[in-house]
């Protein structure tokens, strides 16, 4: 574990950098949507309104960093599994990576079109509202809804179960894959 791995071993420092600035822009943002949906009160007040701008205006930047990181992963390979590895395991691996960015996309595209269908702008980075991707529908609100909430879930499961594996190989199994990522 106190070991070097070579760079071969390793994600790229831009994989890596995608991996750890993502990290750490969905988790605070998954947070923050859950606790403006679940602890606040649900009546409106300019506290809670700040709060979801903020939660709006980088969540649509999450589908451009996925779509570049896509970009990167299809033209730069990660590094080869080692042969050590089960392959339920491997299967496991790849399922995982597969769910984490289905959802790193499904999430903010539910949340762009939930904005749609309520008739509410969609910002971007305080720098662009974007278009929107369905007409004002009030009878499809509810259905939205749902769906930003069952699939932010998903990622916050699938988030969990990354960090989980990655803390026992480190400290379980104490073996060099997390170091693949530092």
């Amino acid at each position: 574990m106190d070991k070097i791995l070579p760079p071969f071993q390793r994600y790229s420092l831009v994989a890596r950098m995608f991996h750890w600035s993502m990290a750490a822009i969905i988790i605070p943002l998954w947070l923050l949507g859950f606790y403006v949906g679940r602890i606040m009160p649900h009546a409106a007040t300019p506290q809670k309104a700040f709060l979801l701008l903020i939660h709006k205006e980088i969540g649509p930047f999450i589908i451009v960093l996925t779509v570049l990181r896509l970009v990167w992963r299809a033209t730069y390979r990660p590094p080869v599994m080692s042969a050590e590895i089960p392959e339920e395991e491997r299967l496991a691996v790849q399922v995982g990576h597969f769910g984490l960015y289905a959802m790193m996309l499904v999430v903010p595209l539910t949340g762009w079109v939930r904005s749609s269908v309520h008739g509410l702008p969609i910002p971007m980075m305080w720098v662009v509202n974007l278009p929107p991707l369905a007409h004002k529908a009030p009878v499809f609100v509810p259905l939205v809804n749902v769906l930003h909430q069952f699939s932010s879930w998903v990622l916050g499961v699938l988030i969990a179960g990354h960090v989980i594996a990655a803390l026992l190989h480190r400290y379980g199994r104490k073996d060099s894959i997390m170091d693949r990522m530092l």
